[in-house]
């Protein structure tokens, strides 16, 4: 990796159903987006293939990445896709192994044999660790737990349990597969298989890709996926790091040399390395980003990332064309300024 040469990165944004239009992607491609990512979390039969649609209508050479469920576990909708639980510090509330939809007395998870996995829980985090939850005690469902760092709780956000043990859950689930089918017959560019474990889970989804020129990415997000990291290198097309879910896992500050050696790992099988989450994070309220923020572009840059992504700048902010274009411009900047790769 040392003395290298620099490879071209580009940006890919995340775009909703409801952001997916015409104009909208006229705008971004014309701040310097080059491929988009599609959550099959949010977006799904019908509504997945006419998003990609209309970007192919609009933008044809845009690559397109469709990320997979996985082996997640997330709470359930709310009554109305806008509704939003304010979970305040000092809160109580009942945390359930049910398949209802959440609501202002119960925050419902449809894992199968989660309610064990909430008992033992001595932490439960919702939306990438932005909300802190500490069990009390059990009920008939799950735990009744205390809200410890409060937040807006959206549906349908991640939940991790740190330390605890998790009920077995499938690599590829029946979701995941009609998604994947969904995906071949739209013509997709990369498939992101999500909470990644094992090279086994990475070889379960290249079995439905097979006779396709889908390309598969392993999101790395989870502590036995960084455990295994060299195996699942030698299976995948790509890796990401999902700094998101990956940082309830791990320890904050770990963050940074995790990164760093998902990045010596894609290029030393030569494949490619994609950088998602907080990218520029206060740009989802703010015009302007902090310093700190173009750094952190510019440092996955320079570690070689092939593809800096933005999340929910682009799919949710105030502000996703000046994201884009700020994006853009740090990458062209850092390639113009800087002539290797970190060694």
């Amino acid at each position: 990796m040392k003395g290298s040469s620099m490879r071209p990165a580009k940006v890919m944004a995340t775009l909703t159903p409801e952001r997916c239009t015409p104009e909208m992607i006229r705008l971004l491609t014309g701040a310097g987006m080059a491929g988009v990512r599609i959550n099959s979390a949010h977006a799904f039969g019908s509504t997945l293939r006419r998003m990609v649609d209309t970007i192919r209508s609009v933008a044809p050479s845009t690559i397109i990445l469709v990320d997979t469920k996985g082996a997640e576990i997330r709470t359930t909708p709310f009554d109305s896709p806008d509704t939003e639980l304010s979970l305040v510090q000092g809160d109580d509330i009942e945390i359930c192994e049910a398949s209802d939809c959440s609501s202002p007395r119960s925050v419902n998870i449809a894992v199968e044999g989660i309610a064990g996995s909430l008992r033992q829980a001595s932490v439960i985090l919702f939306d990438d660790g932005a909300i802190e939850l500490h069990p009390l005690h059990p009920t008939p469902s799950g735990v009744q737990a205390r809200v410890v760092r409060g937040g807006n709780l959206g549906s349908r956000k991640t939940v991790a349990l740190p330390g605890a043990p998790l009920p077995a859950l499938p690599a590829v689930t029946g979701a995941d597969e009609r998604c994947i089918s969904l995906a071949c017959e739209c013509g997709v560019d990369i498939i992101a298989h999500s909470f990644v474990r094992s090279a086994s889970d990475v070889l379960a989804v290249r079995d439905h890709l097979r006779g396709t020129h889908i390309r598969l990415y392993a999101k790395i997000e989870t502590l036995s996926a960084l455990q295994s990291l060299p195996e699942i290198a030698r299976v995948a097309d790509g890796l990401l790091v999902a700094r998101g879910d990956l940082g309830t896992y791990i320890p904050l500050p770990s963050i940074p040399a995790a990164q760093y050696r998902i990045a010596r790992e894609a290029h030393s099988r030569g494949i490619s390395l994609m950088v998602s989450t907080q990218m520029l994070h206060s740009m989802e309220r703010s015009p302007a980003p902090t310093r700190a923020e173009v750094s952190d572009i510019s440092l996955a840059v320079m570690e070689g990332a092939a593809w800096v992504l933005l999340c929910g700048e682009t799919a949710r902010g105030l502000y996703p064309v000046e994201c884009v274009s700020i994006a853009a411009q740090t990458i062209a900047e850092t390639l113009n300024s800087v002539p290797y790769v970190f060694g």
